[in-house]
């Protein structure tokens, strides 16, 4: 194959590569993120899942960024609580393309925490299933924020 085929075969896998990534920069890290989001974000919930969301008049990248908890109250063993971390980190790092597109059409920088608070073992279907009956219920919480 040519040298320019190479190059746009490249360009295209690391370009759907990326859009699927879920980087540290995604991530809530900042102690001040965290209390503003607890104190004056809006919840949502769907099965066993809870979302707290707060909307920041903002055009920096990224657009969204992602806070993952599951209390020590509700699942024991750290064990079962690293488990449904990964498996929620993974949920949204598929699902996540539907509220990027709303924070990026409302112009608004979204701060959100994935709220466990179901039986210490779940499988990874009915988390993604409530994922996205809330992904789908976002636009009209972004809409009053």
């Amino acid at each position: 194959m040519n040298e320019k085929g190479d190059l746009l075969g490249c360009l295209f896998y690391y370009c759907l590569r990326m859009s699927y990534r879920f980087s540290k920069a995604e991530k809530i890290c900042s102690k001040y993120e965290i209390d503003a989001l607890f104190e004056k974000g809006k919840n949502l919930r769907s099965g066993s899942l809870g979302l707290k969301i707060l909307g920041q008049e903002s055009q920096d990248w990224p657009h969204l960024k992602f806070l993952v908890v599951v209390p020590k109250r509700r699942v024991k063993k750290a064990v079962d609580r690293n488990r449904i971390k990964r498996q929620l980190r993974e949920v949204i790092r598929l699902n996540k393309k539907g509220i990027e597109n709303e924070a990026t059409k409302s112009n608004k920088r979204l701060l959100i925490a994935v709220i466990y608070s179901g039986q210490p073992r779940s499988s990874y279907w009915q988390l993604q299933s409530s994922f996205v009956k809330m992904v789908n219920d976002i636009p009209k919480v972004v809409n009053k924020i």
